[in-house]
């Protein structure tokens, strides 16, 4: 139907009789906007306007073309055909209005008309052609929605899917019909993430959010759902509906944006910003169950020289390898990041004592002095390791990295190519003096 530029629905009075179109004026002026016609091709003129009427009612004796033609050639017009039309006519027998509406009309009145029932079969009337007009809506939206769509009755047990279910599940309406949606579970999302839906739709009637599926074929996928509740007059939930769609890409997207915001995009290592978040997540952890980390800055020695000699492309070359070599000398468990330049970073949780961060920093070391082969030249280089401990010299990301820095810096003044923990201050002092 036409949408108009008022609340008021238009209504074309067709009747060749002047008091008769009176009194039809009189009876619907108040609620409705008025168009009037005395004849057939004006009615027909009038229907197929741009401000098309909402209800016709019309005249089923006028010369020239009678009502019945009109309506006969209103339905066989696209832009006309769903308009309502109610005859109005003198013939009250009954099989004149099954005639009537058998020919499409949907509904009449008789002559003499009487307002009240004028009025109440025009509400009625509009009334069906807006509830019709939703249904078909709604109908549209529901099997032609790129979101997939499921309906449930008031136990919870599948009713109706549409189109988008299937195709994105590979679930037909027979095959989930009376099962619980909870059939498409992933297994990947806990329970408590379930209870608090749960207690969102009972209280709020409305739950949005993300949980992870399994379609037919076993894929699991991520999705984003919304649920909501549809209660009867009696405030009873009569359906639950809920759409989704798969989120699969936009978590990819997601992913990738972390990744690269977290890593170093030469050596594909975890960068400055990644080891601030895990450093205090390790420290969470090994407060909780008091266990040890230990903290090595590793600093290239004498790595500007190579890039003097070979280029930054070398540089670059050399970096991947030290990187390489250090995911080598590590448990998988530990962390290994690159600070910037040719500073690196190895964080080890459950560390035993000093001892072992002592062995691991030899191996690098060990490692790190090996011969490398870049773009055929054969070069040597060295490093030199600082250590911090937790919670020896500090409990804080701040400080561990502060004093794992600081020992770097007095390994490379001791003679470079060799580690140094970070002591209490007589330690320092004792090994700087001898």
């Amino acid at each position: 139907m036409h949408t108009q530029l008022t609340d008021k629905p238009l209504i074309l009075l067709v009747d060749d009789i002047p008091s008769n179109l009176h009194v039809l004026i009189a009876g619907l002026k108040d609620e409705y906007r008025i168009k009037t016609a005395v004849n057939g091709p004006a009615a027909l003129e009038l229907a197929s306007r741009a401000d098309r009427p909402d209800l016709i009612l019309l005249d089923m004796m006028m010369p020239g073309m009678s009502g019945i033609e009109v309506l006969q050639r209103l339905r066989r017009q696209p832009e006309t055909s769903s308009i309502p039309v109610v005859f109005v006519t003198a013939d009250s027998s009954e099989q004149s209005q099954l005639d009537v509406l058998e020919l499409g009309a949907d509904d009449y009145l008789t002559k003499p008309v009487v307002t009240k029932v004028l009025l109440a079969k025009v509400r009625n009337i509009l009334q069906r052609k807006r509830v019709e007009r939703e249904l078909r809506l709604a109908s549209h939206v529901f099997n032609y929605s790129g979101e997939a769509i499921i309906i449930t009755d008031h136990d919870n047990r599948i009713i109706e899917v549409n189109p988008s279910f299937i195709r994105l599940t590979g679930y037909t309406l027979e095959e989930v019909r009376g099962k619980d949606p909870g059939m498409l579970s992933s297994g990947r999302t806990k329970a408590e993430e379930y209870r608090t839906m749960w207690k969102s739709i009972n209280e709020q009637d409305f739950w949005q959010g993300e949980l992870w599926d399994r379609r037919k074929d076993g894929h699991v996928y991520p999705k984003l759902l919304t649920i909501s509740v549809v209660r009867n007059a009696r405030g009873e939930i009569d359906f639950y509906i809920g759409s989704f769609t798969d989120i699969s890409k936009q978590k990819a997207v997601e992913a990738e944006v972390r990744y690269i915001a977290n890593h170093d995009h030469l050596t594909g290592l975890p960068n400055r910003l990644y080891v601030q978040a895990a450093l205090e997540r390790a420290l969470a952890l090994a407060q909780r169950e008091r266990s040890e980390i230990a903290v090595m800055f590793i600093d290239l020695d004498r790595f500007k020289s190579v890039n003097d000699t070979l280029g930054h492309a070398g540089g670059d070359a050399l970096l991947m390898q030290v990187a390489e070599r250090l995911r080598g000398s590590v448990r998988a468990s530990d962390l290994v990041a690159r600070l910037g330049g040719d500073e690196f970073i190895v964080i080890m949780t459950d560390v035993r004592l000093r001892a072992g961060a002592a062995t691991v920093a030899e191996k690098i070391l060990a490692s790190l002095s090996e011969p490398y082969l870049i773009n055929e030249h054969t070069l040597e280089n060295r490093a030199s390791i600082g250590i911090s401990l937790y919670p020896h010299d500090g409990d804080s990301v701040e400080d561990l990295m502060k004093y794992a820095d600081r020992a770097m810096y007095r390994a490379k003044e001791a003679g470079r190519g060799r580690f140094r923990f970070h002591d209490t201050p007589a330690a320092i002092a004792e090994e700087d003096s001898g």
